[in-house]
């Protein structure tokens, strides 16, 4: 959040894109016709796991129809073709055109029962305090041996075996691909497994 109210101007570079590229996608109103936008040095700027995320969300949105526009990457990074999952590649090397048949690679997460300690990497990208109940059980979700989200899970007041999970955080770099909704699901399972009943409360927006 701290970031939303930068100018733009003091962003940096990879910044700077995710910025431009939500304003091309969302840019005008919706029209019966969806909008044709061409996106030059896509996922250049970007490291290649912010490039991969990015590419799969974008194509997530697209065709979940949450963007009415025909989307065009143009990119020198080969990295993210299954990611993006295009329905055309176009080649400017070999100068061959081929039907999208890519698929994205399969996100396996690890989720595990964590230390409060670890919200010190999560807090800064909630919209909420900063502050963490001392009675919280903890899980992280794990991709590739790094933790990508936090949920944090309280008792509910005054009533008995009940809890709510009162915060879930996904880092900048890996959302949009579900991986929040999924660790929370996860753990409210572990927590039922525990005679627990949870809840999740408006802990995210």
């Amino acid at each position: 959040p701290p970031t939303w109210v930068r100018p733009y101007a003091v962003l940096s570079n990879g910044e700077k894109f995710r910025a431009d590229l939500a304003r091309a996608l969302l840019g005008e109103q919706p029209t019966a016709t969806p909008r044709l936008i061409v996106f030059d040095e896509f996922t250049s700027v970007v490291d290649r796991t912010v490039a991969k995320i990015a590419s799969a969300a974008v194509a997530k949105s697209i065709r979940a129809g949450r963007l009415p526009v025909k989307f065009v990457a143009v990119t020198c990074h080969r990295d993210i073709a299954e990611w993006l999952e295009p329905d055309w590649v176009a080649d400017a090397g070999t100068g061959q055109l081929t039907r999208g048949c890519l698929r994205r690679p399969r996100i396996v997460l690890r989720v595990v029962r964590c230390r409060q300690a670890l919200w010190g990497l999560f807090s800064r990208h909630h919209y909420l305090s900063g502050g963490l109940s001392r009675g919280s059980t903890c899980y992280a979700a794990v991709w590739n041996d790094e933790p990508v989200a936090f949920c944090a899970v309280v008792a509910q007041f005054g009533k008995q075996g009940c809890k709510r999970i009162s915060r879930l955080v996904t880092l900048p770099d890996y959302q949009g691909l579900g991986i929040g909704l999924r660790l929370a699901e996860r753990a409210a399972e572990d927590e039922q497994r525990r005679g627990f009943r949870v809840t999740i409360t408006a802990s995210h927006p």
